[in-house]
């Protein structure tokens, strides 16, 4: 299926000049011709380790068999069964800033590609609805929330408090750590106290956790503009880091380069302990060079969804008010994705703005905007359906982020908290394609 978008960004990015210029990707993609399954087979760092192969599922019909790569992962993402964990080494993670555990997700299927079981030995996050599907996805009892500034010290040299000893107790050996820490504070779409927000400082929270634990390896994902806090946290965290005998790689991932069907982009910060591995660069486009792949559009990751039964509330379609069914109206009868000011509010009809993709309809053959809570609200964003008069299902946004359908959302039914979880989850294809290069 050819993208629009693919072709508009002049053919291949650099990294993915470099990937296909690459001999021998980490990653192979296979049908078995006896079962029909697509197979995929990971190599190993140490060339004296032999390659892991594990089943991915049955090739979708509708599925191109010239892109293995986007077939496994379109499988992946249709799963409602989760996929058994295999019986080999475990590693022991904990998931600060958790959410719904989309990050653990992506990690839970890096380790099953490495033969590896994950264990998530710790989960935290303010939000009991997050700890709620987190419990229900991990085999583990939903915690209470916890407000980690008031747990880990800001001070990376103070003594271990009491609540700091009772952390690392009760988690034991951890091998590596994800971490979300809130982005609202830095996003562009905050303009109130963007690069000033108090909990723009959650973010060096990851330096002190680093101090108490020593896991092996740290993964943290936040906005691009997390680079412009004034405080300069991501700077800070890094050179606190290096001190305590990490190497450190940060930068910009564009998530559409690894196959995520949406223009996001996230800052990505990965340590390892120089004991355990030193990382060869301080760049994250090549650590997700290999993996990088074509652009997918909103139709591949959800033409399936077109006119499935709409019986549970991730299938639910939301009724637009009146004027709003107006406004989808318009923009099918007249074939356009971008609403005219004149159909849309005061607030926008009557002074200039920038905000042209609010009221938008999504491109069918393109990949989608960033996904955010808003995405059942027409005047949240770019979340009109491209073939549909109408906004997203919390399904169709769950495949988006690259959510598969296997999630447990725990029998949460409240609009508002589902695309809140969905709409906040990190897409786990990063921290699959982050933690695979890290364990493998």
């Amino acid at each position: 299926m050819a993208s629009a978008y693919f072709e508009k960004t002049a053919g291949l990015t650099v990294m993915q000049q470099r990937l296909f210029a690459a001999k021998e990707p980490p990653e192979r993609y296979w049908v078995d011709d006896r079962t029909g399954y697509v197979m995929r087979t990971v190599t190993r760092s140490d060339p004296q380790l032999p390659p892991v192969s594990t089943t991915m599922g049955s090739m979708p019909t509708d599925a191109s068999p010239h892109d293995l790569r986007a077939a496994a992962d379109l499988t992946w993402l249709r799963l409602r069964t989760r996929p058994a964990p295999p019986q080999g080494g475990v590693v022991r993670v904990v998931d600060l800033f958790c959410g719904c555990g989309a990050m653990s997700l992506g990690l839970a299927e890096a380790c099953r590609a490495l033969g590896l079981q994950f264990d998530a030995v710790g989960a935290y996050d303010i939000d009991p609805g997050a700890l709620r599907v987190y419990g229900a996805n991990f085999g583990v009892a939903p915690s209470a929330p916890v407000d980690l500034a008031t747990v880990l010290q800001a001070d990376l040299e103070a003594e271990p408090s009491a609540e700091e000893r009772a952390m690392v107790e009760q988690a034991g050996e951890v091998h590596g750590a994800l971490a979300g820490p809130p982005c609202q504070g830095h996003s562009t779409l905050n303009n109130r106290t963007r690069h000033t927000d108090p909990k723009n400082a959650l973010y060096f929270l990851i330096a002190r956790f680093a101090k108490l634990f020593t896991p092996r390896w740290i993964i943290v994902e936040n906005v691009p503009t997390v680079r412009q806090d004034r405080s300069r946290v991501v700077q800070r965290t890094v050179d606190s880091l290096d001190a305590l005998g990490y190497s450190v790689a940060e930068g910009i991932a564009d998530l559409w380069s690894i196959g995520v069907p949406q223009t996001r982009r996230r800052h990505v910060l990965v340590a390892a302990r120089s004991d355990q591995r030193s990382l060869q660069s301080r760049e994250i486009a090549d650590l997700v060079v290999p993996y990088a792949t074509r652009a997918r559009a909103v139709q591949w990751a959800i033409e399936d969804l077109l006119d499935a039964p709409k019986g549970s509330p991730l299938d639910r379609v939301k009724t637009p008010d009146p004027q709003n069914q107006v406004r989808i109206d318009y923009l099918f009868d007249n074939n356009l994705y971008d609403l005219p000011d004149r159909m849309r509010p005061d607030c926008h009809r009557y002074k200039e703005h920038t905000y042209q993709s609010v009221y938008g309809r999504m491109k069918w053959n393109e990949p989608a905007p960033t996904i955010t809570s808003g995405f059942e609200t027409m005047g949240r964003g770019r979340f009109v359906h491209p073939r549909r008069r109408r906004t997203l299902t919390a399904r169709e946004a769950a495949r988006l982020q690259f959510l598969p359908d296997y999630v447990d959302f725990a029998g949460i039914s409240e609009r508002a908290t589902l695309d809140r979880l969905i709409g906040n989850a990190v897409p786990p294809k990063l921290s699959y394609v982050l933690g695979l290069e890290l364990l493998r």
